[in-house]
């Protein structure tokens, strides 16, 4: 007799990623789960990414492709859920690339712990080709419910999208944020709270690639600071709801804020964007950051920050052997 398994929507978008996207999709349509539904949004690209694409969706019937114009990872994830068959979700991004059997694997775990998210490891692969696993955990399976799935979500600051499998259903009411970056941060925690467990694997089934012109990696711009803005909505969300987990929560606002200082000031561009980051910071005040986690050198980062930007330079030139002007 020949089971049927139901189907799995797999969205990827795509935009100039011409020398990873073979990579990416030859392991997508080369899973030993074969009812897929492979979703492509090529957003807007100018190299041959949208071609090689074409060529795919040629060749391999399960293959839907959309062509649109530029419009950023969430539109194109959001245009593919509204379209999207499958009884289950998962992601994968253009340049990264998946194990034969991860789907197989996140699938079984759902269908055995009866859970609405089914979640593996990852690997980072970095420029150089050196992978390391993103957790060195050895528990073949763990379950998590009610609060615990959530603190997993923030006090891991795992907010990545891809390396799970989703029950449909858990995102009827969500969509990704437009024309915002780090645009997993601002919706998963809800995704979590949607589902009733979540059911972790240790194996490295996903490998995640690191490259020089990422969101995290690049040159600082202020699109980078939407990582405030995600964990301040974030953190709004969980404190009403779950208040045992909002000092942990309110610490990422200032993680992420001093993340994307950091970079401003490493890369010099404070003084450019000194009115845009000063805004940001002033909204800031209305959070305590003395009780939350911080270490020492972080709160004495965001006390200069809190009292001028030229203070929170003079701290950070007293971190280097040669200031920078």
């Amino acid at each position: 007799m020949n089971l049927v398994f139901p189907k799995i929507s797999v969205i990827i978008p795509a935009y100039n990623v011409e020398d990873y996207v073979a990579k990416c999709l030859d392991s997508i349509i080369n899973q030993t789960y074969k009812n897929l539904e492979i979703i492509i949004v090529n957003d807007g690209s100018t190299d041959k990414s949208g071609e090689i694409c074409e060529r795919y969706a040629k060749k391999e019937n399960r293959i839907i492709l959309i062509h649109q114009e530029n419009q950023g990872m969430s539109i194109a994830r959001n245009n593919a859920l509204d379209i999207a068959t499958g009884e289950y979700i998962g992601f994968v991004d253009s340049d990264d690339w998946i194990e034969p059997d991860m789907y197989a694997t996140l699938y079984d775990n759902i269908i055995a712990h009866d859970a609405d998210i089914s979640m593996c490891n990852f690997y980072y692969v970095r420029t150089s080709g050196q992978q390391s696993p993103y957790s060195n955990e050895n528990d073949d399976t763990k379950i998590l419910e009610g609060i615990y799935k959530i603190a997993h979500n923030i006090r891991l600051s795992n907010n990545c999208i891809w390396n799970r499998l989703y029950k449909r259903h858990l995102f009827d009411d969500i969509r990704f944020p437009a024309g915002k970056t780090f645009e997993d941060v601002f919706v998963m925690h809800r995704v979590m709270d949607n589902a009733n467990k979540l059911v972790l694997s240790s194996k490295c089934l996903y490998y995640y690639r690191r490259r020089a012109d990422s969101i995290t990696l690049s040159p600082f711009n202020m699109a980078q600071m939407d990582n405030v803005d995600a964990y301040i909505e974030r953190h709004n969300y969980v404190s009403s709801k779950y208040p045992s987990l909002e000092k942990t929560s309110r610490k990422f606002i200032f993680t992420s804020l001093l993340w994307g200082m950091r970079k401003a000031y490493v890369d010099g561009r404070i003084e450019i964007h000194k009115e845009k980051l000063s805004k940001i910071i002033d909204g800031l005040s209305c959070y305590d950051f003395s009780d939350c986690g911080l270490s020492v050198p972080e709160k004495k980062l965001v006390e200069a920050l809190f009292r001028d930007m030229e203070s929170y330079i003079a701290e950070m030139n007293t971190k280097r052997e040669e200031p920078i002007n």
